[in-house]
């Protein structure tokens, strides 16, 4: 496959997600990037926004894919998601009974209504594309993703996620609700006719593309020495302790100097989670080099679930602050 070819193909996958999934435009494309970065995506709405519809049909739009689903509730168990080792019958000898995470595409449903024994469970597999049943590690299928939605913490029986957990995320999208139009859309089709939609969806690309893509997304896309200064630019801007820190603007700006908790800036880890992103990006457009305009256009959904504030505030004005102050300025 070459570059043209792969373009080509990403697109016809967002298309795929299109067809189905209405009033998220903006949500279809970041998912659809991440997966061609090989990340895990957050997604984070109300209840009924179409979160769980969206994995759905990716998973239909890739042909040898499979697929596996986790209900979040407060008595899930780590041994829910990751599976157990048995005696087997008649014998002496454990037996691996896989759990749902065995899959190359994960849906979390309500992530923040299990507990934090339950979330960290994740964080191995996630991380290390491995799990950890007893003594034994066990690999995990590649391509995997997780794509876990949460509710927002204002509803009743929700966890706040801890740091190590939302940060092996690569982003975090919030869905608001759609448009009046697109609103009518939903409303004039019925579950049976989305259930058709989905069931004549045809496949945009096969497993084996998919893998194919993100490696030309990885080794052809040209990632230059300035956009990385540019990148650092913007993540250390965000820690308190450091010097480039914009205290006198988040003052002047209303958001108060202390409005990111001193230790809550974003970490290291981002900085080697961006770099993919930037790329998988710069091919969904069609670009083989990342330019500045990929920093900006992907710096929400990066780093907003990696900013840690001591008070409620509005993260897209937070974040556009400091690349005002120090992205673009750069």
């Amino acid at each position: 496959m070459n570059f043209d070819e792969a373009v080509k193909k990403a697109q016809s996958l967002r298309a795929n997600l299109g067809q189905v999934v209405k009033g998220h435009e903006a949500g279809l494309d970041t998912t659809v990037i991440a997966i061609l970065a090989r990340g895990h995506v957050l997604l984070e709405s109300v209840p009924g926004e179409g979160k769980t519809l969206l994995a759905t049909v990716l998973a239909a739009s890739i042909s040898g894919i499979t697929t596996g689903r986790i209900s979040g509730q407060p008595t899930l168990k780590p041994s829910d998601v990751l599976g157990a080792e048995i005696i087997g019958r008649g014998t002496e000898q454990f037996e691996l009974i896989k759990g749902p995470i065995f899959n190359n595409i994960v849906l979390f449903d309500e992530l923040n209504r299990t507990d934090p024994r339950t979330q960290s469970a994740l964080i191995e597999s996630m991380q290390e594309y491995q799990v950890t049943i007893g003594d034994k590690q066990y690999p995990l299928p590649l391509p995997f993703h997780v794509i876990a939605t949460q509710n927002p913490l204002s509803h009743e029986g929700t966890w706040e996620l801890d740091a190590a957990a939302k940060q092996r995320f690569l982003v975090k999208i919030e869905w608001q609700a759609p448009t009046r139009q697109v609103e009518f859309q939903i409303a004039s089709e019925s579950k049976a006719f989305l259930k058709e939609n989905i069931e004549r969806l045809q496949p945009a690309l096969t497993v084996d593309e998919l893998v194919e893509i993100q490696q030309i997304a990885s080794r052809e896309i040209q990632l230059s020495e300035n956009i990385i200064h540019l990148i650092n630019a913007i993540t250390v801007a965000t820690r308190p302790t450091d010097d480039s820190y914009p205290a006198k603007e988040l003052d002047a700006n209303g958001f108060g100097r202390d409005v990111i908790s001193r230790h809550g800036g974003v970490s290291s880890r981002a900085s080697s989670f961006w770099p993919p992103l930037l790329k998988a990006h710069a091919l969904f457009h069609g670009r083989q080099e990342v330019v500045p305009f990929d920093v900006f256009a992907t710096a929400y959904p990066m780093l907003t679930h990696r900013i840690e504030t001591n008070y409620p505030v509005e993260m897209k004005d937070l974040i556009h602050l400091i690349l005002r102050e120090r992205g673009y300025a750069f």
